[in-house]
């Protein structure tokens, strides 16, 4: 593959990935999942596996409305990337903060994501993998 395609593949997936992140940031669970190919599967950093669309649809409602401090990001670290056969291997580190039993939980981690290239050229995460590395909790405060 050529260095300049290389380059484009590299940037719609880095460009995906972004909007991804902000679509997390914005709580918006149709555009979270705007980003997942109809086969996707998941294991999380908790160790959760859950497979498709509809379920991650359910999974992001559920924890929006419950939680207000719900918040993930991803930052790609490496992309390996097939066009001949359309796929592609991100690598990177992740952080994220949830609230549980009267506490803020602090995240962070790796992941890796296979994306996979579709008939309309659009990539979409096929998998992703989550590894918790650090945790730290803190009490809320209540006045």
């Amino acid at each position: 593959m050529s260095r300049l395609k290389n380059y484009y593949l590299a940037h719609d997936i880095t460009l995906a990935r972004k909007r991804y992140n902000d679509a997390i940031l914005n709580r918006n669970v149709e555009d979270i999942c705007s980003f997942y190919a109809p086969d996707y599967h998941v294991v999380t950093g908790r160790g959760i596996q859950s497979h498709g669309v509809d379920e991650q649809q359910k999974r992001w409602r559920i924890a929006f409305q419950t939680d207000p401090n719900l918040l993930y990001r991803r930052s790609t670290r490496e992309l390996c990337l097939s066009d001949q056969l359309g796929s592609a291997e991100e690598r990177g580190f992740w952080v994220g903060k949830y609230t549980q039993e009267q506490k803020i939980i602090l995240v962070a981690g790796v992941y890796a994501a296979k994306w996979q290239k579709q008939p309309n050229n659009l990539w979409l995460i096929q998998a992703e993998v989550f590894t918790t590395l650090k945790l730290r909790s803190y009490a809320l405060f209540t006045p």
